[in-house]
This record gives structure tokens, C-alpha cells and sequence, in this order.
């Protein structure tokens, strides 16, 4: 009797186990899969992702996110995945915006669709979506804005008898900023701004605010356009005048801007970390919207340079389990995730642009380490609402080098005109690309 009742206890046991194998084995996550994450920036969005697991397990505790710090060739370590049938890869990456159209170009069966997951993408900045967005699909979940400003010292305003408070809050045209540039020069010997010459982030964002692109429709280079042309001869008049202060290499336009060498910059927002990192600047900074160029039919006062967002591989065996906590935490309003959002953008500068975070507090306090608590969250989030859909295709990279190497060979005089400037960089675009 004994015996037979161990027997039946010992069958039931066996039955339990079997059954919670193969209920481990069905389509959902078990809850202690590990979700493996790639980013690149400890203080920034790795930084902002541990924020978000911490979110998505309280409501999944047995839910394991592993985040890896890969600073160093990313992009090429993904391409080597990608190559390989996905070996490899994590479940979760973060690309720069400017280079996805690129990686869903040349694999377009590598990304899990988030739309079809049920990603509501009227609740981001409509131009992070343009990028990811392929015909019906779109693929990426929308992190942070890099809408820009003009960044103003207003020491150096005062020093040459202009008064910063009637330029808070005004919206510019590059010929009052140029005017402006010139009072501060003739009294102060600042040149207006820090410009980095090897670099092209500062004329991407004059054209983008123009509502111009680098390409048409077509995928084919669009460097004679009107919004280009007057670009570029802006740049001319502001090299000419001296209101630029040329570097060579992102470090030493950093530390031109925190040495007192110029009285301004044009970038995004993610320069708060810099311009805090000097406590010496503290209250004398004002930024105020990217400036208008005149004549330019939908130009506007506002900007991008920079942003990322994140995407789910489909080679990855978590993928249930990846799309859900990009979605429930990154994509979905509940007061656990406006505050995250609220806090990434305190703690780290992390904008986002899920339009509803931008109700959080932070987003709307003053900043005392601005000019006079300048509300700067506020006001570029209300510039980021204005900047234009980017088309960046997959041949950003070669068309933005190109088109760096000719603007720096046209200030130096080594071009004569900005056809001279455009044939060049077309020439260029073509030895690189083939187009």
C-alpha cells in the first residue's frame, strides 16, 4: 500500500515537471530570459536604458536585462551579425538616426516591424519617425531629440552695450544674428561662433531648418538646390566677417567653447553636459531658436543635429520579450513612465521625443544655471515640434564628408564659387559611391 501511494506521488511529480517544461517551451518569454541590450554612452543612453529596466521590472521582476557598453565599433560589430545570419547580435540596438536608412537599405529583413506590434507612433516627433519608416513598416522605437539652438554668452553681449534680455525668447534671422555678431566682434574681439571645420553638423543644421534636403525624393544628391546654395553662402559671408572661430577635431571645439575663445555656438541640446561641465559659465549662457534664413520658402527657427532610436533584431530569441519593453516603458504613458522620461532628462539631459513626457516637470522648470533660470527643456521642446521630416538615405555619410571637404576648400579660397564648392563635392560623392 505504502509503495503504491509513493508510486502515485512520484508519477504526479513527474507529470508537474512535464507539464511546466513544455508550458517554458510555448510561444511567451520565460520571465527569467535575459534581453541583451547594445548601446554605446554610459552617462547618456545606457545610462537612460538601465532607467527604463528598472521600470519594466518592477511590473517583470524575473525579467534579466543585460546592458553592454559598446563604445567601440558598433556599427561594425553589427554589420558582422547581420552578415552572419544575425550570430551574435542582441536583441535590442541603438542607432544614430542618420544611419538606419543605410542598415534597413542593405538588410531589410533584419528588424522586427514595431508597428505591427502595435507602437503608436502619433505620440513621438513626427521626424525621428521618417527615418525608420520603410512603405507601411516602421522599425525603430524613437529616443532622444537633438533640436538645436543658438547658444549666446551674454557676458560678452553686455560687454559690447547690447542688453540679452531683449534677445530672450526672439526668434532670429541669420542677418540680425550677423549684425549681432559684429557689435560683439568690434568691441569684444570674440568672433560669434565656435565652429569645428572638419565637421558638418552646423551646416546639416542651417539647411535642415530651411526644410531642404541633401537628397530628393529619388535617392539621388540635391546639393543645387536653393536652401544649399544660400546655406553655403552664409557660411562664406560668416568666415569673411570673422564671426567664426575655426577648430580642427570635437575636442578642441569643446574647449573652445569653455576657454572663452568665441561668444556662441549652434548645437543641440545634448551640449548641456558640456557647457555645465565648466562652472565658470554658469549664468551666462542664454540660447535662443536656431536662426531663420531669409528668402528660403518654409524655412523656420527650428532644427536637429543627432538623436538615436532603438530597434529589435528578428534574429533575436527573445523577441517577444525585447518588443515588449521597448513598448510598455519607451512608448506607453503611464505615470511610472512620464517620470522616467522626466528623469533621464534631469539626471542625464535625455530628451526625449514621446510627445507626452514633455507634461513632466522637468520639462518645464527653469534651469539657474542658465541666464536668468532660463526654461531650456521647455523651450527646446517647443522647437523640436517645428523641425522638418529628414531624409537621410544610405548615403549620408559619403555625401556629408564630401560636402565638408568642399565647404573647408572653398573657405580657404581653394574654390571660387559655390558652383565651384558643389561640383566638387558632387565629384567627390561620385568617385565614393558610384552615383
Amino acid at each position: 500500500m505504502k509503495r503504491t501511494r509513493f508510486a502515485a506521488i512520484a508519477m504526479i511529480a513527474i507529470m508537474a515537471l512535464t507539464l511546466g517544461a513544455l508550458s517554458s517551451c510555448g510561444g511567451q518569454p520565460k520571465m527569467t530570459d535575459t534581453v541583451t541590450v547594445w548601446c554605446w554612452d554610459p552617462n547618456f543612453n545606457l545610462y537612460a536604458m538601465k532607467e527604463a529596466v528598472a521600470v519594466y521590472q518592477k511590473a517583470n521582476p524575473g525579467v534579466k536585462v543585460e546592458i553592454v557598453d559598446m563604445a567601440q565599433d558598433i556599427e561594425a560589430k553589427i554589420i558582422s551579425g547581420l552578415q552572419a545570419g544575425g550570430a551574435g547580435l542582441p536583441d535590442i540596438a541603438l542607432f544614430q538616426d542618420f544611419r538606419i536608412e543605410q542598415f534597413l537599405s542593405d538588410y531589410p529583413d533584419a528588424f522586427v516591424d514595431l508597428k505591427a506590434e502595435g507602437v503608436d507612433y502619433s505620440q513621438f516627433a513626427p521626424y525621428k519617425v521618417g527615418p525608420m519608416t520603410v512603405g507601411g513598416k516602421v522599425y525603430g522605437i524613437p529616443f532622444d531629440t537633438g533640436s538645436t539652438g543658438l547658444w549666446l554668452r551674454t557676458d560678452y553681449m553686455k560687454e559690447a552695450g547690447i542688453d540679452p534680455d531683449a534677445y530672450l525668447g526672439k526668434n532670429l534671422t541669420w542677418s540680425e544674428v550677423i549684425a549681432l555678431g559684429e557689435k560683439i566682434k568690434a568691441k569684444t574681439g570674440k568672433p560669434l561662433l565656435a565652429y569645428q571645420s572638419d565637421n558638418f553638423d552646423m551646416l546639416r543644421i542651417v539647411v535642415q531648418s530651411t526644410g531642404g534636403q541633401f537628397f530628393k525624393d529619388d535617392g539621388s544628391l540635391n546639393l543645387r538646390s536653393e536652401a544649399f546654395k544660400k546655406s553655403l553662402a552664409l557660411f562664406k559671408e560668416l568666415n569673411d566677417k570673422g564671426l567664426l572661430y575655426q577648430v580642427v577635431g570635437w575636442s578642441d571645439w569643446i574647449n573652445a567653447i569653455n576657454s572663452d575663445t568665441s561668444a556662441g555656438f549652434l548645437n543641440a541640446i545634448w551640449m548641456v553636459g558640456s557647457v555645465k561641465s565648466r562652472p565658470e559659465n554658469a549664468g551666462k549662457y542664454m540660447v535662443l531658436p536656431t536662426p531663420l534664413i531669409e528668402g528660403v520658402p518654409g524655412a523656420a527657427n527650428a532644427s536637429n543635429n543627432g538623436g538615436s532610436s532603438w530597434y529589435v533584431f528578428l534574429s533575436s530569441k527573445n523577441k517577444a520579450r525585447a518588443v515588449d519593453l521597448l513598448k510598455s516603458v519607451w512608448a506607453t504613458a503611464t505615470p511610472d513612465n512620464l517620470e522616467f522620461y522626466n528623469k533621464i532628462l534631469k539626471d542625464a539631459g535625455a530628451m526625449g521625443t514621446f510627445l507626452p513626457s514633455q507634461s513632466s516637470s522637468n520639462y518645464k522648470a527653469g534651469d539657474d544655471f542658465f541666464y536668468k533660470g532660463q526654461a531650456l527643456s521647455k523651450d527646446f521642446a517647443s522647437w523640436m515640434a517645428n523641425v522638418p521630416v529628414l531624409k537621410y538615405t544610405p548615403n549620408y555619410v559619403p555625401m556629408r564628408d564630401a560636402v565638408a571637404h568642399a565647404t573647408l576648400n572653398y573657405f580657404q579660397g581653394k574654390l571660387a564659387t559655390i558652383d565651384e564648392a558643389i561640383a566638387a563635392a558632387e565629384t567627390e560623392y561620385k568617385q565614393v559611391t558610384g552615383k
